[in-house]
């Protein structure tokens, strides 16, 4: 089995080196230290996979260690071995943590994943880069839920992510409106990212989307 972890804030020491997550031992260094994004990456040499431009194909509602450490990866390993060709949007299901989005976007969507364990019977202990998240919105925050519907009327989005659990699908009366901005429960935005497709393409059956 393979344990993953995402690192939400990566850095990459001086001109060489891998990006990694800021440390006891790297704050011990006396060279300076720099935020992963593209131009960091391409300067330290990096030689993994990398997609820097695509299009936005998934809409993923969560932020979270969980979904860019197992989700993510997955579309991060078809683009690279299968041509999938994608980016992935995230959206903040709750804003009580707006600047988690600023984190990921300061990182132009960038973080180190780490594999620990064994497969096959083999160790396992390996980092590479993830490539595939465009950027990270927080809905709550003036105008970034159009941000949210611009996206549902995309030609090129396919799939909705989600990993909602109990909280996220519990209906309070009044707090979910259909024109709220945005709706706090998930299946309200859900249901408005879903109405603003329909109305985009005429409900046209081949605009419809996968919801996983």
């Amino acid at each position: 089995s393979l344990y993953t972890t995402a690192y939400n804030r990566d850095r990459v020491r001086g001109t060489k080196g891998v990006p990694r997550r800021e440390a006891k031992q790297a704050k011990r260094r006396t060279c300076d230290v720099e935020t992963l994004n593209y131009k960091v990456l391409s300067e330290t040499g990096y030689n993994g996979y990398i997609l820097k431009d695509a299009p936005v194909k998934v809409m993923q509602f969560g932020e979270g260690n969980f979904l860019r450490a197992f989700v993510d990866y997955f579309y991060d390993i078809a683009n690279e071995k299968a041509g999938y060709n994608g980016k992935i949007k995230l959206v903040q299901p709750i804003g009580n943590f707006p600047q988690m989005a600023d984190w990921i976007n300061e990182q132009e969507g960038l973080y180190t994943l780490y594999l620990r364990g064994s497969e096959k019977g083999q160790k396992v202990d390996a980092k590479r880069v993830i490539s595939c998240v465009s950027d990270c919105v927080c809905p709550c925050i003036d105008g970034k839920w159009d941000e949210v519907l611009a996206l549902a009327r995309s030609e090129d989005l396919e799939t909705v992510v989600s990993n909602t659990t109990e909280a996220g699908i519990a209906y309070t009366q009044g707090d979910s409106e259909f024109d709220q901005v945005p709706p706090n429960s998930f299946p309200a935005k859900l249901t408005r990212v879903l109405y603003e497709r329909y109305k985009a393409f005429n409900g046209a059956a081949d605009k419809g989307l996968v919801i996983l």
